[in-house]
């Protein structure tokens, strides 16, 4: 059987090294960043992917589909993993948060939309119900010591609002549905905004970077990393 994994690839301009290890991570400072450097690279898959699992949808079919669902949780277009979380470790000061897309996810056709959302510990998280039906949001706070929410969305709530409490402290908190057991989202919580989410070919860019020694770390749901 063929062995089938993630490859590494990066390109890397400006003022940057790399550290293979970090010092322990100091309060985040915002501030101006004046010549600095960006990472570009791509989480390449290594060998044919395979085939996706599917969901059978079970209820709410009007709204669902009547079609399997297809199962993201590995998802691979032009050749790269999509879905990969890209972040810099051991950065002290640098570009504001706001840089960051704003942590929002939508429940539309009973999937989460985008899958993964990036946030600053201590915010509050939005999910949107635009499927006219009951959602449920449940968190799942992984290693974090964050609290748990079960929170019911029915069709009238078209926004729901997780309070920052169970975004506390940094780490990945998951995101299910216990009326549709098929969808799945996720939260980042950073430590800074030097964050990216992979795309189509598994490309990634992280900007503004300031001069300095960093890890660099990268996540996936299922390949781990």
């Amino acid at each position: 059987m063929q062995s089938k994994h993630a490859a590494f690839h990066l390109a890397a301009a400006g003022v940057l090294s790399l550290a293979l290890a970090g010092a322990a991570q100091a309060q985040y400072k915002e501030g101006d960043v004046k010549g600095g450097g960006s990472i570009a690279g791509a989480i390449k898959f290594d060998g044919a992917a395979p085939a996706p699992k599917v969901f059978s949808v079970n209820k709410d079919k009007e709204v669902c589909g009547k079609s399997p669902i297809r199962d993201e949780s590995l998802l691979v277009k032009g050749g790269g993993v999509v879905n990969v979380v890209v972040s810099l470790k051991g950065v002290a000061s640098g570009k504001k948060w706001s840089t960051l897309p704003k942590a929002e996810l939508d429940q539309k056709g009973c999937v989460y939309h985008p899958r993964i959302v990036v946030t600053k510990a201590g915010e509050d998280v939005t999910v949107l119900n635009n499927d006219n039906i009951l959602h449920n949001v449940h968190t799942h706070p992984e290693k974090t010591g964050n609290p748990v929410a079960n929170i019911a969305q029915p069709k009238f709530r078209k926004k729901l609002t997780l309070a920052k409490r169970y975004f506390a402290k940094p780490g990945i908190v998951k995101l299910t549905c216990d009326v549709h057991d098929w969808m799945a989202g996720y939260a980042v919580i950073a430590e800074n905004p030097y964050v990216a989410v992979t795309g189509e070919g598994g490309k990634f860019e992280i900007k503004d970077v300031p001069a300095g020694s960093y890890t660099l770390e990268i996540w996936h749901e299922k390949l781990g990393m």
